[in-house]
C-alpha cells in the first residue's frame, strides 16, 4: 500500500485512506521512502527541449508514434 504523507509545519501528516481508515492499532510500521519532487522527472530533461520543436504536419503523428519512429530507424 503506498501512501503520500503531507508536510506540515512540525512533520509529516499521513492521510487516513484506504486501509488506513479502520486500523484499530495503536502502532504501525512504516517503512518510508523519500522521493525528490525533481529527482524522477531528471532524466527527460533533455526530451523536455526537443518535443515540440519538430512540426511533421501529419496528422495521425500521434497514433502511429512508434511506427513512425522505429520502422525510420529500422527497428522491429
Amino acid at each position: 500500500m503506498r501512501v503520500e504523507a503531507i508536510k506540515v509545519s512540525n512533520g509529516f501528516l499521513i492521510p487516513r485512506i484506504g486501509r488506513f481508515q479502520n486500523l484499530e492499532q495503536d502502532k504501525i510500521l512504516l517503512e518510508v521512502e523519500i522521493v525528490d519532487q525533481n529527482g524522477a522527472e531528471q532524466g527527460y530533461a533533455a526530451l523536455d527541449q526537443l518535443i515540440g520543436l519538430c512540426e511533421t504536419g501529419r496528422a495521425d503523428a500521434s497514433l502511429k508514434h512508434d511506427e513512425i519512429i522505429y520502422s525510420k530507424r529500422g527497428i522491429k
